[in-house]
């Protein structure tokens, strides 16, 4: 079996992967293929653990600990992102696979490979936050657009009315021509809008380590450069500059852009939409609080249901099909997190979304 093993040697010695062999026993690496000892910039007989976990991100240091503390004899952990220094002072990012093995002889062995994904991280973070940006600008144009073509819908329904009594049949063709055109437009653009969520949502879950903050920034800068034209004010108000959570970043952040989206309906011009992120315990808290007309009393049992009852045409015309807050709920359970919300009649209303955060350096992990 050994000299069948040693068959596999000349293919690890080329890998462009880093491959290792950990004895924890004694405390020492027992095997690093070139591409690992050229990466680190070390050789194994004098490299001490200690030094290469240095290298580690410091945000990311517990969460590898963490993986770590997890594995038992025979376990196979894959998939494990992070972010490390090495001696050119760049900052990579790695994916790590690691095995834990006991046997005799050799104590306990703790085996795998890391491979450097950073232009992959880099090309998918930047597609992520291209998307975002995506999804806030439609909402902003659909905000711009839909006011517009409401006002031209009522204005048409009150020419509508006060020409009756003129006769006169083919003005009152070209005014029901212009109140149905603006009409169609209107649904036109939030069943455009409508579709990009739902799509969203219908792709499986893949989830991942994510600066929240991080995440969101961008995102929220898209209304910030807009909030003049908008006629109302956003805050990003962050605890910290690194809160994080494991998440699905692409549908979770659909869930913050829809209820900023909510906020926008419901908020008269010259009111504020605030985006809150803090920690509390083993929690990660958002909140969304706007200033507008609030929710009614009534319509508070069943806002979360499919078609709910409680749908309401936006300040500015802005029709609802009653689907959002109902799956806007189920991702947030995909996510094993909490939503609610506090709301008064024209005092306003904020969401809350409660998520179990994932470790940062403030955690204290136990030792093994």
């Amino acid at each position: 079996m050994k000299n069948k093993l040693s068959l596999l040697l000349p293919l690890l010695e080329r890998d462009q992967r880093f491959y290792f062999a950990f004895n924890i026993t004694s405390n020492e690496f027992e095997y690093l293929n070139p591409s690992c000892t050229s990466f680190f910039g070390f050789d194994k007989k004098e490299q001490k653990p200690e030094e290469l976990f240095a290298m580690v991100h410091p945000d990311d240091r517990n969460f590898l600990l963490a993986r770590y503390v997890e594995l038992t004899p025979g376990q196979f952990k894959e998939d494990i992102v992070f972010r490390i220094t090495p001696p050119d002072q760049k900052e990579y990012t790695l994916r790590l696979h690691m095995l834990l093995e006991e046997a005799e002889g050799t104590g306990r062995m703790l085996t795998g490979y890391a491979e450097d994904i950073t232009a992959l991280t880099l090309h998918d973070q930047t597609a992520k936050d291209l998307s975002n940006k995506k999804n806030a600008i439609l909402n902003i144009l659909s905000h711009d657009l839909t006011g517009p073509l409401g006002s031209i819908q009522h204005l048409t329904y009150v020419l509508n009315k006060k020409t009756k009594s003129h006769n006169d049949e083919q003005l009152q063709t070209i005014i029901s021509s212009i109140e149905n055109i603006s009409k169609r437009s209107i649904q036109m653009i939030q069943d455009f809008i409508k579709l990009e969520f739902l799509e969203s949502a219908g792709v499986d879950l893949i989830k991942s380590r994510v600066n929240l903050v991080e995440a969101i920034q961008p995102f929220i800068s898209e209304y910030l450069v807009s909030q003049n034209r908008i006629n109302k004010a956003f805050l990003f108000e962050p605890a910290s500059s690194h809160i994080y959570v494991d998440v699905d970043q692409e549908k979770f952040m659909q869930v913050i852009n829809n209820l900023i989206s909510n906020a926008i309906k419901f908020t008269p011009d010259g009111g504020t939409i605030a985006i809150r992120v803090t920690e509390e315990n083993e929690k990660v808290l958002i909140s969304i609080s706007d200033t507008g007309i609030g929710i009614p009393e009534k319509f508070h049992p069943t806002l979360f249901e499919k078609f709910s009852s409680a749908r309401r045409t936006g300040l500015k015309g802005e029709p609802s099909v009653g689907l959002g807050m109902s799956i806007i709920k189920t991702i947030v359970e995909w996510h094993k997190g909490k939503i609610w919300f506090e709301s008064q009649e024209n005092a306003g209303t904020t969401f809350y979304i409660a998520l179990d955060r994932s470790l940062t350096t403030s955690t204290v992990l136990p030792g093994k």
